[in-house]
């Protein structure tokens, strides 16, 4: 049974967007994508970090929120089986089903909001990430109008449904599931570390991901269950809590490095969040003044126009006033005469 899959992440930062984009066009290394493929990837709308942030500075309000949510990044699959190259029958594309969803995202938020839309091929499963920015119709920022509460949430997985996956044969997700994502990746490095799990496919994962366990799940979950109770009863040796320890302490300084590390990118990018902002400000103030220079252009110009038809207007007075005057002599020399 293969699923119609949609998620929704919210990013609160600058910071946050720029690392995401980042990921999205593979300007960091992605250890889950094949290199060779990623020519194939395709993108409508901004890209790379830099023409993200641009698109973003240029939507968002002047006005807003600190804590407000700047950008919802979605992300847009199905089962793995769905897909010809695992079996399924629809191409990498989705037979259309990645363009549908796509228009119903900007019916959804408006599609002056849809900063960016990527399908990434170079993956095992292909599927699509879109950065939307969560503008309401009245101009408001407001990412809880299209994501707050289990109803709403409730509501997007229905309507996509029946708007875009359900043309394509593709299943909804249990109602009311208390799945994650996230708790799926974990459960997938349990099995590994065990090695004693039966061996789970691409359909176990898929119906795990919506809220369904499939036998071959349960009985992996056993297993977990079993190695997880023997560990506990098991006795440690002092050597082993030793080195245990100075792997914690050695994996805890990393962590600092790359929080450090973090927080000075962030500054940085912060840096040049505030130098485009200045930027954006010294151009609306060139833009202001040419406006006003086409201004008093335009005024001199009907000032000059006007100037010209009196001039014109006296040229012909005093034309007249000369013929008036050659002819009152004319008549003056013969009377005279």
């Amino acid at each position: 049974m293969a699923y119609a899959i949609i998620r929704a992440k919210k990013l609160k930062t600058m910071g946050a967007v720029s690392r995401s984009a980042q990921h999205t066009f593979r300007m960091q290394p992605t250890p889950n994508a094949d290199p060779a493929l990623t020519g194939r990837n395709r993108t409508v709308g901004a890209k790379g970090s830099e023409q993200i942030l641009v698109a973003l500075v240029r939507t968002l309000p002047t006005k807003r929120r600190k804590d407000a949510v700047l950008a919802i990044e979605y992300l847009v699959t199905a089962s793995p089986e769905a897909f010809k190259r695992h079996g399924g029958r629809l191409d990498d594309m989705g037979d259309g089903y990645f363009a549908d969803a796509l228009k119903w995202l900007k019916t959804r938020h408006g599609a002056e909001n849809v900063l960016s839309a990527t399908v990434h091929l170079d993956e095992s499963t292909p599927h699509m990430v879109i950065y939307v920015v969560p503008m309401t119709a009245d101009k408001r920022l407001s990412c809880r109008d299209f994501l707050g509460g289990p109803q709403k949430l409730k509501a997007m997985q229905t309507s996509f449904h029946v708007q875009v996956g359900a043309q394509r044969g593709l299943e909804r997700g249990v109602e009311g599931s208390k799945a994650k994502h996230e708790a799926v990746s974990a459960f997938y490095s349990t099995m590994t570390a065990a090695g004693e799990a039966p061996q789970l496919k691409a359909r176990d994962y898929a119906a795990a991901s919506v809220g369904l366990k499939t036998e071959a799940w349960l009985q992996a979950e056993a297993v977990a269950s079993a190695n997880a109770q023997g560990a506990a009863r098991h006795t440690r040796s002092k050597q082993a809590v030793l080195s245990r320890a100075c792997a914690v302490k050695k994996a805890a300084s990393l962590v600092e490095d790359r929080q450090r590390e973090i927080e000075r990118r962030e500054h940085q990018l912060h840096s040049r969040e505030l130098d485009l902002d200045r930027r954006s400000r010294s151009i609306d103030g060139l833009v202001s003044q040419v406006s006003e220079a086409e201004q008093k252009t335009v005024v001199l110009a009907a000032e000059k126009s006007t100037l010209e038809h009196r001039i014109k207007m006296l040229e012909v007075s005093l034309a007249n006033d000369k013929a008036q005057a050659r002819k009152a002599r004319h008549d003056q020399e013969l009377t005279l005469g």
